[in-house]
């Protein structure tokens, strides 16, 4: 048996700016909860009659914690209020984006491996040592010694198999559940070692499914709680009983829809096994996201130290206002880094008309990805046409299929003979409006889904669509991610990833778009991103060949560019631009976030390897 090596990737290193004086820190309230009251009615003060805290005693106010000790973030929900703020089922819907996602995931959950999708690099977390057998088909994962759940009991291989197993045979109704399909079976050997048997061998499992970027083990159950419950809608939430718990160093002490409040667990694991000393932060607030407009004055009055996703132009007026604001490019362009999700619009290829390869095709060709990307991300952005980000690690893969974007025409520009040659052939005709329509007289439903912190795209993509003839809108309406989530909203736009980085090759962004994710119109998608309900059999045969072959095998190359001529054949999803994260963070009261020149993690408020950043970051000593 051996051990898998760590894998890196270089990336550009640029120095960014050093910080200005700091801006004039403003004064905790003498309320419980730590923030000041915003310019507009709070979002982070719970009113008296809101759900119980989770403190030893339900209903108990909450300790003061000053604001320099204070870590606040804004993820989740929308104006100000999360509708899921109860549930900690990650694999529950509503589970995943709201709940669990939002604070639980960065704060109280543990990885069995902590993996930074910007460099490639892994960190073993709660597993102190893995290995695969000769074929890839068994893995062997042995645990740290003392882990322990918050509540002072331990975890243990059981906790790990029970969850593994667990979620294998619920999978067809749960939601986040990686590539769950490959396992055969988990067994606890001992306390300290579990094995993970695969049906089928494959060398990337290990990045997919067991490490922080969107595994399995984003979420760990207590077999002790889970086993007594039904798995697929237990949301893990009481407070009488001091749920959730979780293995991370922080403990959930209030949950409301205005805000989730975790203080620092002083027994946890980590600092008495001296795996990890206990963090500088006291309490991490989690508060859901407001507009634009508030929540970025939220972070120039030094009432936030990590904002939500804001555009370019919003950047900049909070960088004129407070000197201390940062993104990981500092105050430089892109105003962020290069994510693993690029940005698409997506269709349920199960549904008419997006059912029609030639239906999709048309809409490729009527967007004009050079003028949409600048408009929508002011000068900052970078094209795609693929589900693949361009890391180093893919140029020989993204050289390898430019000609098949030629072959198929992709390129930055609009064609608008191309959309009416196909339209045609679908026995679509424009009326006196200039719109398609098909022989009754029926026009394509195109009310495109549109996530609020991408709506800068919404309406220059829906006027490109219109000028093309399709009776194009957006709605950026609350909960539609769940109706795109169950096929029910079929033409969607949004982040698709997390292009490959997950085993360093192009196997998991191929296989997303395979049959195996295929669920009927209103059953949840088993993966976040695989919502296109696309089933082509030839496609599924390429793909399947390259699971058991290693990133470095010659004939992933040759399988790899096979299915994407397959694929831009097909055209399941439109790909627009590559994703730039592009979160503000205040440097008021904390330092050491990551950046370009010191890349340790990637400062990503929805996603557990935030968990590092918390772990790192140092007070500055401002009051």
């Amino acid at each position: 048996m051996f051990g898998l090596g760590g894998v890196g990737i270089a990336l550009a290193a640029a120095c960014g700016p050093s910080a200005p004086p700091a801006a004039a820190p403003t004064s905790p309230p003498a309320a419980a909860a730590p923030t000041q009251a915003p310019p507009k009615p709070a979002a982070t003060q719970a009113p008296a009659q809101a759900a119980p805290t989770a403190a030893p005693a339900a209903g108990a106010a909450l300790k003061t914690v000053p604001r320099n000790q204070t870590l606040i973030a804004m993820q989740g929900g929308a104006n100000g209020q999360n509708p899921d703020f109860a549930n900690f089922n990650i694999r529950t819907p509503g589970g995943s984006v709201n709940g669990w996602h939002s604070g639980a995931l960065q704060t109280m959950a543990e990885p069995l491996i902590m993996f930074d999708v910007l460099t490639g690099e892994y960190e073993n977390w709660l597993a102190e040592s893995w290995q695969y057998n000769t074929d890839f088909t068994e893995l062997t994962v042995k645990l740290r010694k003392g882990i322990e759940w918050s509540d002072g009991t331990p975890f243990t291989t059981k906790d790990v198999a029970y969850t593994f197993n667990t979620v294998r045979d619920h999978q067809d109704k749960m939601v986040h559940t990686a590539e769950i399909n490959f396992l055969k079976e988990a067994q606890a050997v001992d306390d300290l070692t579990v094995k993970f048997v695969l049906n089928k061998p494959n060398p990337r499992w290990w990045a997919t499914t067991l490490t922080s970027n969107h595994g399995i083990v984003e979420q760990f159950w207590p077999e002790a709680i889970f086993k007594d419950q039904d798995p697929v809608t237990f949301t893990f939430y009481d407070p009488a009983k001091g749920w959730p718990i979780g293995t991370g160093p922080y403990k959930l002490v209030q949950a409301t829809a205005q805000q989730k409040v975790f203080d620092l667990n002083p027994s946890y694991w980590g600092a008495k096994a001296g795996f990890k000393p206990l963090p500088k932060i006291q309490r991490v607030i989690f508060l859901p996201a407001q507009d634009d407009t508030l929540a970025t004055q939220r972070l120039i009055n030094n009432e936030l130290d990590m904002c939500k996703i804001v555009p370019v132009p919003t950047l900049k007026s909070a960088f004129a206002q407070n000197a201390k604001i940062i993104t990981f490019s500092g105050q430089d362009a892109p105003y962020g880094y290069t994510d693993w999700c690029p940005i698409s619009l997506g269709f349920n290829n199960s549904a008419a008309p997006f059912d029609k390869p030639e239906m999709r095709q048309a809409i490729n060709f009527a967007i004009d990805r050079t003028k949409l990307v600048n408009l929508a991300e002011s000068g900052a952005g970078v094209l795609a046409f693929h589900q693949f980000t361009p890391y180093v690690w893919f140029q020989k893969f993204d050289q390898a299929i430019q000609p098949t974007e030629q072959k198929y025409g992709l390129d930055g520009n609009a064609h608008p003979d191309k959309v009416g040659e196909l339209m045609g052939k679908l026995g679509f005709t424009k009326g006196g409006d200039g719109l398609w329509a098909d022989q009754s007289g029926e026009k394509p439903n195109m009310k495109v889904a549109v996530p609020d912190w991408l709506k800068n795209y919404g309406p220059p993509l829906t006027q490109q669509l219109r000028d093309a003839g399709f009776d194009a809108s957006f709605d950026t309406s609350p909960g539609l991610d769940s109706l795109v989530q169950t096929g029910e909203q079929p033409l969607y736009f949004g982040c698709q990833g997390p292009a490959g980085v997950k085993g360093m090759d192009p196997y998991f962004m191929l296989s997303i778009f395979t049959s195996q994710y295929y669920r009927p119109t209103g059953q949840p998608a088993p993966i976040s991103w695989a919502t296109s309900r696309y089933r082509n059999s030839d496609y599924d045969g390429v793909v399947d060949k390259i699971s058991p072959l290693s990133v470095e095998d010659p004939k992933t190359l040759d399988y790899f560019t096979q299915a994407m001529d397959l694929w831009f054949k097909d055209m399941p999803m439109v790909y627009v631009s590559q994703l730039i994260i592009r979160y503000p963070m205040n440097t008021t009261y904390w330092t050491g976030w990551p950046s370009k020149d010191k890349p340790y993690g990637f400062p990503h408020s929805w996603q557990q390897e935030l968990m590092k950043t918390i772990f790192t970051l140092q007070p500055t000593g401002a009051a």
